[in-house]
């Protein structure tokens, strides 16, 4: 356990698409709206636990073309949610009011960009369905060792969501004109497309 955790906590802290996706949602929609985005990405993290519990790792050494559709889902949907992120940042440039703001979005779609973000995310799917099984021994029980794991890795990874979600709800204060709102929202763009790239290179 203790060897997981070094290894687990090193990539929660690191930054990636879901914690980008938490914080352009809690400065959209506040603390509320950052910390469902992490509900729904720790969601995702639930599937691939079960998966890992129940043997899909397996599977997809048996079809590798499985993974392969799966990684450029995930490079589609990057490439997708940094495109929308260029896009707001324009939006919110042709905005001659100077209080403009951006509306918030509901709370379903909040959990539906997490969920989506992190089961598509195929770092996520690689650390389940490859890095996961390696820190459970042979005599022990698979499938309860590989949830113990799982619920180790979502007590970790969204404490820290929850903390940038209070972060971006901070940071929404500060950014309430359209001018700085645009520029961290073209910063967000380019760190998508730019893990998108990573992802299909």
């Amino acid at each position: 356990m203790w060897g997981f955790i070094a290894v687990t906590v090193p990539l929660v802290l690191a930054p990636g698409a879901s914690t980008a996706v938490v914080l352009r949602n809690s400065i959209s929609s506040g603390t509320r709206g950052g910390i469902l985005t992490a509900v729904g990405a720790n969601v995702g993290s639930v599937c691939y636990g079960l998966l890992t519990a129940f043997g899909f790792s397996a599977a997809l050494t048996r079809w590798p073309s499985v993974w392969l559709v799966l990684r450029w889902a995930g490079v589609a949907y990057l490439t997708y949610l940094g495109l929308q992120s260029l896009w707001r940042a324009f939006h919110l440039r042709a905005v001659s009011r100077p209080t403009s703001t951006e509306p918030p979005r509901g709370d379903g779609h909040n959990v539906s960009s997490g969920f989506f973000t992190n089961v598509l995310n195929p770092s996520l799917m690689a650390y389940y369905l490859i890095v996961v099984p390696q820190f459970i021994p042979r005599s022990a029980p698979f499938a309860r060792s590989a949830m113990i794991l799982t619920f180790t890795h979502i007590s970790l990874a969204f404490s820290w969501h929850c903390a940038w979600a209070v972060a971006g709800a901070t940071l929404a204060r500060a950014l309430s004109r359209p001018r700085p709102r645009m520029i961290l929202h073209v910063l967000t763009g380019i760190a998508l497309l730019a893990l998108a790239v990573k992802v299909a290179i």
